[in-house]
């Protein structure tokens, strides 16, 4: 049996919105939290396709 707890929930939630694009301070807002240090700090998580995306804009200011 799977069991979820309220936090994992969260969790998930944020990184999947933070993966679609949703800017931080709104995710912020959907969690309740006052700064978004917490947000970034706790619940986010940089997927692959995030970082894959952060190293492509790196590469297209390098014209590599």
């Amino acid at each position: 049996m799977f069991v979820a707890f309220a936090s994992d929930l969260r969790h998930s939630c944020a990184t999947l919105l933070y993966d679609q694009g949703v800017p931080l301070e709104r995710i912020q807002d959907v969690l309740g939290h006052s700064p978004p240090t917490v947000t970034k700090s706790i619940y986010v998580e940089a997927t692959r396709r995030v970082q894959q995306d952060a190293v492509e804009s790196l590469g297209l200011l390098f014209d590599v």
